[in-house]
C-alpha cells in the first residue's frame, strides 16, 4: 500500500515533502483555486519532477454546499484542469455530489481519459450492489475512509473484489493503520501527516505500532518518548 500525502499543492508542504523524500502526492483543485492559482495555465510539471507520482482530487470541503451553478462552474474549471495536465497526473478523482449529475461526468468527460487514470468513488448510501456495479466497469475505485469504520461487511467485499476481480481500491481520507492493515488498497491518502503543525498532535512510532495524542495530550505523552 502507497501511502499518498495530501496537501502538496501548498508551497511550503511540497518543500516539506521534498525534504523527505516522499514520492507519492496529493493535490486539491479547491486548494489551488482558493489559493488564487490562474484556473488554466497551470502546469503541475512545472512544481514537481519526474520523480513523484501525482494524485489529484476535486477536495471540496464537506462544510461547502455548493449551489447547482457553482457546482457546475467547479466541475468544468477542474476539467479543463485534468485535461490540461493529464499526461503529468498518475490518478484523479471524480467530483461527488447528486447521482445524476456523477453519472453524467463520467459518462461525458471522463469517458475519454486513458484507462488507469480516473477513479471512481462509491458512495456507500448506495449499497454494496453499487460497488460490485462499479466493479464491473472500473478496475480502480475510491473508498472514503469514514466508510470503513466498523463496517466488516465492506471489508469482506472488498477482499472478494479484489480476488475475483482484480479491482484496486484507494481508500479517501484514512491514516488509521489499525484500519488500514486489513484492506486490501493499493493507496490511502492522508492529512495526518499535517496534524502535528495544524492540530499540535503528537504522532509516534514506539517501536511497535503508530501512536497519536490529541493536542491536550502534547505535554504529558511526548516526555515518554
Amino acid at each position: 500500500m502507497k501511502i499518498v500525502f495530501l496537501g502538496a499543492e501548498v508551497p511550503s508542504n511540497r518543500t516539506l515533502l521534498e525534504s523527505t523524500g516522499a514520492t507519492h502526492v496529493g493535490v486539491s483543485f479547491w486548494g489551488l483555486v482558493k489559493r488564487g492559482i490562474p484556473k488554466k495555465g497551470y502546469q503541475l510539471e512545472n512544481y514537481f519532477d519526474e520523480r513523484f507520482y501525482i494524485y489529484v482530487y476535486p477536495g471540496i470541503p464537506r462544510t461547502e454546499a455548493l449551489s447547482v451553478e457553482d457546482l457546475e462552474q467547479f466541475a468544468a474549471d477542474y476539467e479543463d484542469f485534468i485535461a490540461e495536465n493529464i499526461h503529468r497526473i498518475n490518478l484523479f478523482s471524480e467530483i461527488s455530489g447528486p447521482e445524476a449529475f456523477v453519472t453524467e461526468q463520467r459518462r461525458t468527460a471522463w469517458s475519454q481519459v486513458p484507462p488507469g487514470k480516473f477513479l471512481p468513488s462509491w458512495n456507500e448510501d448506495s449499497g454494496f450492489e453499487a460497488l460490485n456495479e462499479l466493479a464491473d466497469i472500473y478496475l480502480d475505485i475510491a473508498i472514503s475512509g469514514d466508510a470503513l469504520e466498523d463496517n466488516t461487511q465492506l471489508l469482506t467485499v472488498m477482499k472478494t473484489l479484489s480476488r475475483k476481480q482484480g479491482t484496486r481500491f484507494h481508500i479517501l481520507g484514512s491514516a488509521k493503520p489499525d484500519v488500514l492493515r486489513q484492506v486490501p488498497a493499493e493507496t490511502a491518502s492522508t492529512m495526518s501527516w499535517l496534524s502535528p503543525m495544524r492540530n499540535g498532535e503528537t504522532i509516534v512510532w514506539d517501536g511497535a505500532r503508530i501512536v497519536r495524542y490529541p493536542a491536550r495530550m502534547k505535554d504529558q505523552a511526548r516526555p515518554r518518548y
